[in-house]
């Protein structure tokens, strides 16, 4: 959330070596003065932050904010302690840059962290002066042992402070303390507060207290008024509760299609409870369609995040249930396609079949499609994979693959597209990501950014490798509609997207 505070009195924080600067123009200056913008010129960190502060306070130059800032995060990107706390302030006060108060939270707590201790002290001397901004970060700065020795009960007291002048996140964060301190009651009415200025943590909050009666009387239906604004706004733990209390009607209306929406949504914003449940839910069918691809997708986003036991035992318990063995043996036949035991693999995906499990056949007509396969036999294969193909998102995927590529059968544009985008209407995102790849490339359809960057936000973050690529270079290069944006492009670079199968198939036994 992006939010001006009350502006910091501007020398106490511009850090610069303590010269005495005259103020005489640049053409003026002495010697030592010039050779200081030669260093910054040269990219020297230190130099850049004293330069910054010229332009900041109009000492030597004309005051530029904007210039001030960009020599600033020069030094800071340098590692620059001062740099970077006084580039901080230029996103808090707004000045040469757009004002972000997270940012400069952010920014003023690396400057600490690399050792500028004078920041805190001088946040801390500001906040005695009844600066709101100031309040907020000290009690930060003392809840994390920032530049100080770690004391939540004194930074309550300054964030008291702040939240009784009216600072949403002062309410937020003291209704947290208050909270964790066992002490509900007043931890809701904080809360309440500062919902009602629209924080959509303290939302959640509101009605998870409702909900529980922690503090508040309990009313479920009230709480999921407010668990619902936050689930609408993203909130991902609002998400996950708002899919619990569908499944069990708590509050609502039970619906288990409402309870599933809800629960794909907390998985895709990273809840690794929802990835393991909606993956047994896709196992079997509860509130959506069975898929076992999808499910064991999304088994293996969760295994990496400590559902590793759980999953184990899910596995073991479920002999011979409906859950149990068509999935087992699924499991299986992908663990014995992995190795390329191929005949092993298809009596596992027979079982799968017989059980009337579409991906049965579609295992059955890749194993077919398969040239290791020593009774490899392409006709039958895609004979088999057009039959699943009628009703499983997968084996559309893969034929429309198949098409656009001319591999296995005549390439067919027409029907590459139609079966892919048959695919992606029924959820497949790799069929997303293909079609999206298709127009970035110019590969068989007009080139269209805007109609790959359509396709990669369809997959709701389930990117291929190559997805994530083109992406990026969308938010890096402003293609597709997309606002410049380089953290966004750096974020995608950084995630992996390994294939999350193999955490599953190494928990799988073969007996």
């Amino acid at each position: 959330m992006k939010k001006l505070f009350f502006n910091i009195i501007i020398g106490s924080l511009v850090v610069v070596p303590q010269m005495a600067f005259a103020q005489q123009t640049l053409e003026q200056a002495t010697d030592s003065i010039k050779q200081i913008l030669v260093d910054a010129r040269a990219g020297k960190p230190e130099a850049q932050n004293e330069v910054g502060a010229w332009y900041y306070r109009g000492r030597h130059v004309k005051q530029n904010y904007k210039e001030a800032a960009q020599w600033w995060a020069k030094a800071a990107a340098q590692g620059n302690a001062r740099a970077i706390g006084n580039l901080g302030l230029c996103y808090q006060t707004g000045n040469g840059v757009e004002a972000d108060s997270l940012k400069a939270m952010k920014l003023y707590t690396s400057s600490i962290k690399r050792g500028n201790v004078a920041l805190f002290k001088q946040n801390m001397a500001l906040a005695g002066k009844g600066n709101v901004f100031a309040q907020v970060y000290t009690a930060y700065c003392l809840q994390h042992g920032l530049g100080v020795k770690k004391d939540p009960a004194k930074a309550a007291t300054y964030l008291e402070t702040a939240a009784s002048k009216g600072s949403v996140d002062a309410q937020r964060e003291l209704a947290l303390y208050l909270l964790n301190s066992k002490q509900p009651v007043k931890a809701y009415a904080w809360f309440k507060k500062a919902a009602d200025k629209g924080s959509v943590p303290s939302i959640f909050y509101c009605g998870k207290m409702l909900i529980d009666g922690l503090g508040v009387k309990k009313d479920a239906q009230q709480g999921m008024i407010y668990i619902l604004k936050a689930a609408d706004a993203g909130f991902a733990n609002a998400e996950y509760i708002a899919s619990q209390a569908y499944y069990q009607g708590n509050g609502v209306t039970k619906s288990n299609t409402q309870g599933y929406n809800w629960l794909l949504k907390a998985a895709l914003s990273g809840v690794s409870n929802a990835q393991y449940q909606l993956a047994q839910k896709m196992v079997i069918g509860d509130g959506c369609p069975v898929n076992y691809d999808r499910a064991t997708y999304w088994f293996g986003r969760s295994i990496p995040a400590g559902h590793a036991v759980a999953f184990k035992k899910e596995f073991d318990k479920a002999e011979g249930t409906l859950y149990g063995t068509p999935y087992q043996a699924y499991l299986k036949g992908l663990k014995y396609y992995s190795q390329k035991d191929f005949e092993q693999a298809l009596k596992q995906f027979k079982i799968v079949e017989k059980a009337g499990i579409v991906e049965g056949k579609t295992m059955t007509a890749v194993i077919m499609a398969n040239k290791d396969y020593s009774k490899y036999n392409l006709k039958k294969g895609v004979k088999l994979l057009k039959e699943a193909a009628k009703t499983d998102p997968m084996a559309m995927y893969l034929l429309g693959a198949m098409y656009e590529a001319g591999k296995g059968v005549e390439a067919d544009l027409v029907q590459a597209k139609s079966y892919l985008e048959q695919a992606a209407k029924a959820g497949n995102p790799e069929a997303m990501c293909y079609l999206g790849n298709m127009y970035y490339e110019g590969r068989g359809v007009d080139k269209s950014y805007d109609e790959a960057v359509r396709y990669y936000m369809m997959s709701e973050g389930q990117l291929t490798p190559d997805a994530a690529k083109h992406l990026a270079a969308c938010y890096e290069n402003g293609y597709g509609n997309l606002e410049k944006d380089t953290q966004k492009a750096e974020e995608l670079l950084k995630n992996s997207y390994k294939n999350t199968t193999e955490a599953v198939l190494k928990l799988v036994p073969m007996n």
